[in-house]
């Protein structure tokens, strides 16, 4: 901490719910804790203060406290009640989504079984990274199901994975999921079971060794064998008789560790219901109703579990109260995260994306709930540009690399099917490779109580006519798709969205380069909207046009004020009480095909002011 710099110490109920000295010069997630009196208990009974103090023991040892890790999880089981238990299911069918068994490492037999019952099991959550994984196959599977097998290939097992399963063993378990050695790396379709049902694989496991301690599957586990740490201590003396130590967050700790980073990770540790976390050389407990670390002293919750918050972690949101709120959340947090592979996204969030369209009782497409589709297509970069994943769809999160704040979070308390009555009129067809055309969402499904915020869904679409400027003599009445198109382009293998919109033309000023924003100009040279560049530093579109195309997609619960300033109030006075603006996306052409390069926002009342050829009612193929 520079020399000189103010601090500010607060006494506040973190972490993980103990009072402790938080420091505001530090950044966040990090405290000063009070030395626990000698002998330091693992118990103390707190008093006086709620949730009790952040109290540190003088030293952590060598090897981990078994049994003490096995008295957390017991007063979670028995302490935390629904909080922290799965709601009973009547068939492995149903509890394990499309899976006709699951396959473990039985660590007493030494092999890998495969069971369609249910039995407890603990889960790995690792980082796998570049180093050469032993993993299962379609030749090797046969061998591996022998009992004692494993006990041949544990050296070339990487570390990570051994020490698991030593771990599991010293806890008194017997079976141990791990994807490596649990799917068939070369099976697709035993892959893609596996990969579908990962929310349910880590939900359900009894407990989730999260391996956030390297960068990559050969690190040890710290304490779970001699030699894989060394004795520390946590505390230094102050003044006689007073020792204090700096604490810093689970939360803290993974923000800076590759695990963190990683996009495999995120469900993995999202929805685990109790986790033990190795990181550094330090070990945390967490569940849903508690937070306890080896290096602290476990102080009693008085038997009133809560539910934990985590930073930039929404573990309230998996729980679905308001799923298009929540799942905006999700995709805010998820999208940061990387991959070796960029087109793994989708499978990452197979399993989370599996028990939304079940909440919405709806169907996904490209990763967008169909039942509340517009709102998904006017998400924009949090900070920069993002980056264009070539081999997934543009008009899709899934399709950019980079983190996205996806418009819907606007919706929260909000009534979802009365904006999407009011103020949406796109409506969505797919068209397939093969040149097939059907609905994105299907009236014909049955239809929702509004009442019901679970599910969302289109009752009825009121056109782009009602109530909204239309140029003179222009038709907007067409909105069924062109059965036949030929394309001088080879065609994707994802589905193309086929729609009719209003397209416009205006050109774009004043720049940002940092955080490739602009806005756009009118035919009169006014400021009218705001515009986010997508792919900004990887294409040259946008230095070799003057006249740029965008498409209305809905109308903007956000008001001119709140985010178009820099605009012309002489020519478009500012509007506050909001719906007066339109969600746009920027299009590049290629081929007969659109792809999306940016979103914003437009003034309504410059519609009439778009440059040539615009306005026009036009039919899209978005890609």
């Amino acid at each position: 901490m520079p020399h000189g710099l103010d601090v500010l110490l607060a006494w506040s109920a973190e972490p993980g719910g103990r009072y402790a000295f938080s420091v505001t010069a530090a950044g966040s997630g990090v405290w000063i804790g009070f030395g626990a009196p000698e002998p330091a208990h693992d118990n103390i009974q707190a008093t006086g203060i709620e949730f009790g103090r952040c109290l540190l023991k003088p030293t952590t040892e060598p090897l981990m406290d078994i049994p003490r890790i096995l008295r957390w999880i017991q007063q979670c089981e028995h302490g935390h009640g629904d909080l922290c238990q799965l709601s009973p299911h009547s068939t492995f069918a149903h509890a394990f989504r499309g899976m006709s068994f699951l396959r473990l490492i039985d660590v007493q037999n030494n092999c890998l079984v495969e069971i369609n019952h249910f039995t407890k099991y603990v889960a790995l959550s690792y980082v796998w990274g570049v180093v050469d994984n032993f993993r299962l196959t379609k030749a090797n599977r046969p061998a591996l199901l022998k009992p004692g097998s494993l006990d041949k290939v544990f050296r070339v097992l990487p570390e990570t994975v051994a020490d698991a399963i030593t771990l599991v063993r010293r806890l008194g378990s017997q079976y141990l999921w791990v994807d490596a050695l649990c799917l068939m790396q070369n099976d697709t379709d035993d892959l893609d079971r596996g990969v579908n049902a990962m929310d349910l694989i880590y939900e359900r496991a009894w407990l989730t060794i999260v391996a956030a301690c390297g960068h990559d599957a050969n690190t040890r586990l710290p304490g779970v064998r001699l030699g894989t740490r060394m004795g520390a201590s946590n505390t230094v003396e102050v003044k006689p008789g007073l020792t204090m130590g700096v604490v810093i967050g689970l939360d803290a700790l993974l923000e800076r560790s590759v695990y963190g980073s990683r996009g495999w990770t995120f469900q993995e540790r999202l929805l685990s219901r109790r986790s033990i976390c190795f990181i550094g050389d330090k070990l945390f407990y967490r569940c849903r109703g508690v937070e306890q670390a080896e290096h602290l002293v476990d102080v009693p919750y008085w038997n009133r579990p809560r539910r934990l918050k985590s930073h930039d972690n929404p573990p309230e949101a998996i729980l679905m109260k308001n799923p298009v709120y929540d799942y905006s959340s999700i995709l805010y947090s998820f999208t940061k995260r990387a991959f070796t592979n960029e087109n793994d996204a989708p499978r990452a969030m197979a399993g989370i994306i599996a028990r939304f369209g079940e909440t919405i009782e709806c169907q996904f497409l490209e990763g967008l709930p169909t039942a509340a589709f517009d709102l998904f297509l006017t998400f924009t970069a949090w900070k920069g540009s993002l980056r264009r994943r070539p081999a997934l769809p543009s008009y899709s999160w899934t399709g950019w690399s980079g983190r996205i704040w996806p418009s819907s979070a606007q919706l929260r308390g909000e009534s979802e099917n009365a904006l999407l009555r009011d103020h949406t009129w796109i409506i969505w067809y797919k068209r397939s490779a093969s040149g097939d055309i059907s609905l994105v969402w299907n009236p014909c499904d049955p239809h929702f109580p509004s009442r019901d915020m679970k599910a969302v869904g289109y009752y009825e679409r009121r056109p782009f006519s009602y109530g909204r400027f239309i140029p003179t003599q222009l038709d907007t009445s067409r909105t069924t798709p062109t059965a036949t198109i030929s394309f001088s382009q080879s065609i994707p293998p994802y589905f193309i969205l086929q729609f009719w919109t209003m397209s416009a033309f205006y050109g774009i000023c004043d720049i940002d380069v940092f955080n490739a924003t602009g806005y756009l100009v009118d035919r009169n040279g006014a400021k009218c909207g705001s515009i986010q560049l997508d792919g900004f530093e990887e294409t040259t579109f946008f230095e070799s046009q003057i006249c740029f195309e965008v498409i209305l997609l809905s109308e903007s619960g956000y008001t001119f004020e709140s985010h178009l300033r820099g605009c012309s109030t002489t020519v478009y006075p500012a509007v506050t009480e909001g719906w007066d603006c339109f969600y746009l996306l920027l299009l590049e052409w290629k081929g007969g095909l659109a792809q999306r390069r940016g979103s914003g926002k437009l003034i309504m009342d410059a519609l009439r002011n778009s440059l040539a050829p615009g306005p026009v009612w036009k039919e899209i193929l978005l890609a």
